[in-house]
Order: C-alpha cells, then structure tokens, then sequence
C-alpha cells in the first residue's frame, strides 16, 4: 500500500502520497518506466480515491517495464485526458519557435482560437484532446457558416484543425494520421464576399496618367509591373532594386522567403526616375517613405474613372493589378508555371484559381486560334478522292453514259465487278482469322507436352 501522510515521506516502491495544505488535492510521487521520480496531481481530496490511481500507475509502470504494456500507447491515452487548450498552447509555443512576424503569429493566434471555441460550443463545455475529433471539427465549420461566417473563414477552422493534428501525431501525443482527409471543405466559389476584376488597357492608362501627376506612378508600377502586395510595397528599400542586372528582390513575409523578379523595362524607367542619386549608398531606405493610404488610392480611381464596384458586384482595389498583371501573361501564351513563379505563388492551383481572370472572349479567342480540318487534303493524301473530287478507291473511272446517270440521279452506280471482290475480300479475311484460331493454340499446347484441360 502507498504511504500517504500530509508530508512527502521516502516511497516503499509502491510510490507515495502527499496533500497540499491549501487545497486539499493529494498528489502523487512515483518512478516511471524510465526511473524518473515523477510528480503528478490526482485532482481529488479523497484519500482512499487518490491511493488507488497511484496504485493503477504504479501497476502500469510495472507492467511497461515486463513488455506487456506499450509505453506509447499510455502516453498517448494520458495526453487524450489532457485539456486542448493545453494542446493549443504547446502548438503555438512551438509554432513560434521559427521566426515569425508578428502579423502571422497574431492570425494564427486568432484561427486557433476559433478552432478552440468551435469546438467548445460543440462539445458544450471545456473539450479534451480526445474531444478534437473530425466530426466535431465540421460541426464546428457548419455552426460557423450558419452564423455568418464565409467558406474561407470556415475552411480556415478545418486548415488548423489539421495543422494542430499533424503536430499532436509528429510530437507522438496522438496518432491522428489522415485527420484532413475525413473532413470536407466548403466551396468558396459559391460565396464570395470580395471577388475581384481585372482593369482594361484604358483604364490603367487613365490611372498611371493620374498617379503621374500626384507623384504616385512608381506606387502603382510596381503593384503592375511586379505584381507586389501593399505589405511588400511598403517593405521595399533601394537596396533591393538591382537596376544593372534587371532584378528586384521581393522580401515575401507571407511565404518566409526572398524572391528575385525580373524588372519591366516600364518599371526600370520610373524607378531610375525617382532612384535618389545617393541609392548605394543608403541601400536600407525604404523606396517609399510613407506607403498610400487606402483614401488616396480611392482618390486615385475615382480620377481615373474607374468604379470600385462594377455592375457585375466585382471589385478593383490595389490588388486587382496584381491580378491584371496575372490575366494579362496567360493571354499572351505565357506558360502557367511561369506566370506562377512570377506571381511568386507556391502552387500553381492558386495562381490558376484566384487569379487567372479567362472569360468567354478568351475562350472564343483561343478557339478562333484552332486551324480548319481542310477535308480535300486528308482524302487526297489515303487515295479516296482523286483531283475531280471523286472517289478513286480500286474502282475504275466511270464510262461516258455512266456518268451521265450519276448526273442524273445524283447516285453512283455500284458495278457487279465492285460487289465481287468485296466479297472476295471478305472471304480471304474470314480464312485468316479461322487458321489462325486453329492453329495458333494446338501449337501451344503440343509445346507443353499434355492438355492441361483433360
């Protein structure tokens, strides 16, 4: 029997039992199977209740160290116990382990705490690790979406609640392998909330013309020429503008990475226009002192006759030259996996799907790109037609008053000689196909020595 005292007292091997004064709550002190002293709170007043789990520990130790009890297995039934908000904290810990900005770790505080809350109103009280379960996640993204929430939004719930499972299964805590795969996505095409258009030639020509005159072209050059977000406009320095060799490192925050682009000769003339003449030598200046305001880039489009909102409900923001920028390569037949790289997107799927802005001209116009199938030419090149247009098989030409007939009646005449040797051929096909069916399978199975059917 375990000793239990209010003091910690020295274990029989059977480990031993101590109350905290202020609570009352008995914990625990045995060695595990590793023979680490171990110190863990049974979460009861009661004595008798508190000797018996140490007893059930102590056994399970014992029976670990005879090979009768999977170690990892235990573990992974005690962290199933634990509350998942103790999960979630571990995760972020660790998820802030590798450099982050500080506008990624607060959008990934921010989604883990809609997974945890989803999935409390689901469970209807403080959900356990073993709570984190692929039906409750979706219930957590219907009741989301049922209160207002878009696709994306809710998808975003299913994208953490698989990251955090991948983790619990790498750390060994859980074996939730193919937790994603049991869990659907919405479809966000269906619903959504900002969907962007792509601006016309005379409409970016009216905006580069208005940028020009308030000293903001070289703001919005780059937001076409280089496809650049407002945050990468805004990080930009002359350091990164490498006007000899034609190349502008773009620092991506979103994807961790630095990313070299070829510059626009456009965008090399309006940046060699406003490079200050001291640009190597201040390298860590910033392209742009203080980034456009959101009022000022509205300013800009109402100038420059462009809607923010179009009949359609689609929207032209800053971010929609981004997308022009994308719309205009492939419609000049550049290839997808280049576009992709210079959109500076890590799949392809997303350069094709949020940002390739194709419509029914497009698909009229590649289809007007198709050659016609010029008919006389395949029947003169297998020997149907001859250069009258008539058919010139192994029939013979047809005599003065046949075709006089054919002009008639608008029919050609099929001569006996015609039905005879399609006859014939046939006949010869026929012959073939039967030597080869009697005599290709006897001569096997001679080879074999014996009828394997008899």
């Amino acid at each position: 029997m375990p000793k239990t005292s209010s003091k910690r007292s020295r274990g029989n091997g059977d480990g031993s039992l101590a109350q905290n004064h202020r609570s009352g709550v008995w914990i625990a002190f045995y060695f595990d199977a590793d023979g680490r002293r171990r110190k863990r709170s049974t979460k009861t007043t009661n004595r008798r209740d508190a000797a018996e789990l140490l007893a059930r520990w102590v056994k399970e130790v014992r029976d670990v160290r005879a090979g009768l009890v999977d170690p990892d297995a235990l573990r992974r039934r005690d962290e199933l116990r634990r509350p998942l908000r103790e999960h979630v904290r571990e995760y972020f810990d660790d998820f802030n382990t590798t450099p982050r900005t500080s506008n990624a770790r607060d959008v990934k505080k921010h989604s883990l705490r809609s997974l945890f809350d989803g999935v409390s109103n689901v469970v209807g009280r403080k959900p356990l690790l073993s709570d984190l379960t692929p039906d409750a996640v979706r219930r957590a993204m219907k009741r989301a979406h049922d209160s207002g929430l878009s696709p994306r939004s809710c998808n975003t719930i299913r994208k953490e609640a698989v990251a955090l499972a991948n983790w619990l299964t790498r750390e060994g805590k859980a074996d939730l392998a193919g937790f994603g795969k049991r869990i659907g996505r919405f479809d966000e095409s269906l619903d959504r909330r900002r969907e962007r258009r792509t601006l016309s030639d005379a409409e970016l020509a009216r905006l580069f013309a208005v940028a020009a005159d308030r000293g903001r072209l070289l703001w919005y050059a780059l937001a076409y020429y280089a496809g650049l977000r407002r945050g990468e406009l805004s990080r930009v320095t002359w350091g990164d503008v490498d006007l000899g060799s034609g190349v502008l490192r773009v620092r991506n925050r979103k994807a961790a990475r630095l990313d070299p682009i070829p510059i626009h000769p456009e965008l090399a003339a309006v940046l060699e226009a406003a490079r200050p003449l001291l640009a190597p030598a201040a390298g860590a200046k910033p392209v742009f002192e203080k980034p456009v305001s959101k009022q000022a880039r509205l300013d800009d489009f109402e100038a420059a006759g462009i809607p923010t909102v179009d009949e359609d409900g689609r929207y032209a923001d800053l971010h929609a030259l981004r997308a022009t920028l994308c719309t205009t390569l492939l419609r000049r037949g550049t290839p997808p996996t280049v576009v992709k790289d210079i959109m500076r997107h890590s799949s392809i799927a997303t350069t094709l799907k949020h940002y390739a802005k194709l419509g029914l001209v497009d698909a009229a116009a590649a289809l007007a790109g198709v050659p016609a199938v010029n008919m006389s030419t395949s029947l003169a090149a297998t020997g149907t037609c001859d250069s009258s247009g008539s058919s010139s098989g192994s029939s013979s030409p047809a005599k003065p008053h046949e075709s006089a007939r054919i002009a008639a009646t608008g029919r050609e005449i099929i001569r006996p000689t015609q039905v005879s040797r399609s006859r014939e051929d046939a006949r010869r096909s026929a012959t073939r196909r039967d030597v080869a069916l009697h005599s290709r399978f006897p001569r096997r199975l001679s080879s074999i020595g014996e009828d394997p059917f008899a």
